[in-house]
């Protein structure tokens, strides 16, 4: 077992954190992963872990925060769409996931962060998808 070490947690969270990684790393595909992950988080979990890696992908990209905002973040609705035929409204519309949410220059300053740790894992998930698809051998030759 590695030893992850990480103030956040107690000693007991830390050995059920890793059991729940070792669960991830036994799905096979992204298909078993997204099975996995619909199961474990809600939809709006999901689009919280997704717009963060849309921005870290946009970052590697050496884009902007207000490049980042606009493409990310959804256009707004015509009115006709927000009707809600005289209905009271709870401000939240049943059914439906956060997609419509736009992102942060919090959230944006907060991933780029951690993007510029060498040791984060970003860097690490980013270079192991540069070598999977071969980029860092064509580089190198």
């Amino acid at each position: 077992m590695d030893d992850i070490k990480d103030n956040h947690f107690t000693e007991s969270e830390l050995e059920e954190l890793t059991d729940l990684y070792n669960a991830m790393l036994t799905m096979r595909d992204s298909t078993e992963m997204h099975k996995f992950f619909v199961d474990l988080c809600s939809i709006n979990e999901l689009h919280s872990f997704l717009h963060r890696w849309q921005i870290v992908r946009r970052i590697e990209q050496g884009k902007s925060y207000e490049e980042i905002i606009k493409e990310i973040s959804p256009a707004e609705e015509p009115a006709a769409d927000k009707a809600n035929d005289g209905k009271k409204s709870t401000g939240r519309v049943r059914g439906k996931a956060r997609s419509s949410t736009k992102v942060s220059s919090t959230t944006i300053s907060r991933v780029k962060n951690c993007y510029v740790n060498p040791e984060g894992g970003y860097r690490t998930a980013l270079e192991r998808l540069k070598e999977a698809s071969g980029e860092n051998n064509e580089q190198k030759q």
